[in-house]
C-alpha cells in the first residue's frame, strides 16, 4: 500500500469512521477523567478528613444540585445543548408526572441523564476535596 493511493486513502478514510462510531460514554468519562481525581484526592487526604469536611461538602453538592437541576433542565428543554443518543445511562426522572401534565409549569424536567446528575455532586466533590488540599492545613505545617 502506498501513500497517497486510492487504497491508502480508502484504508485511513475506513479507520476514521471507526474511531468515530467508537464514542465516548458520559459515564466513561467520569470513570476516566473525574473519578480518579476524587480518588487520588481522598488518598491524599485521608489523615486530613474530619467529619466537618463531610459536612459541608454535603451542604455544598445538596446546594449545587438543587440550583443546578432546574436550570440545566430547562436549557436542555429549549434546545441549548443536548446529550447524544445512546452515550449515557437513562434519564431517571424522564417518567416523572411534572414531565407528563404541561400544564403544572414544569414540563422542562426530566431532560437530563442519570450522569449529569452525578456529576452535580462528583464536582462538588471535587470542589470541596481540592479547598481542603489547598487551604485545610494546619498551622503547625504553616
Amino acid at each position: 500500500m502506498i501513500r497517497g493511493s486510492p487504497l491508502f486513502i480508502e484504508t485511513l478514510a475506513t479507520t476514521a469512521k471507526k474511531a468515530i462510531v467508537c464514542q465516548m460514554t458520559y459515564w466513561g468519562y467520569h470513570l476516566i477523567f473525574t473519578l480518579p481525581i476524587i480518588a487520588l484526592l481522598i488518598v491524599l487526604l485521608r489523615h486530613r478528613l474530619r467529619l466537618a469536611h463531610f459536612v459541608c461538602c454535603a451542604i455544598v453538592c445538596l446546594i449545587a444540585f438543587i440550583f443546578t437541576t432546574p436550570w440545566d433542565n430547562y436549557a436542555v428543554y429549549l434546545g441549548i445543548w443536548g446529550f447524544g443518543e445512546g452515550v449515557s445511562l437513562g434519564y431517571p426522572f424522564s417518567n416523572w408526572s411534572l414531565t407528563n401534565n404541561p400544564k403544572n409549569g414544569f414540563s422542562w424536567l426530566g431532560y437530563i441523564p442519570f450522569e449529569e446528575y452525578s456529576f452535580f455532586i462528583i464536582e462538588g466533590v471535587m470542589v470541596c476535596l481540592v479547598m481542603i488540599w489547598q487551604f485545610g492545613k494546619s498551622k503547625s505545617a504553616a
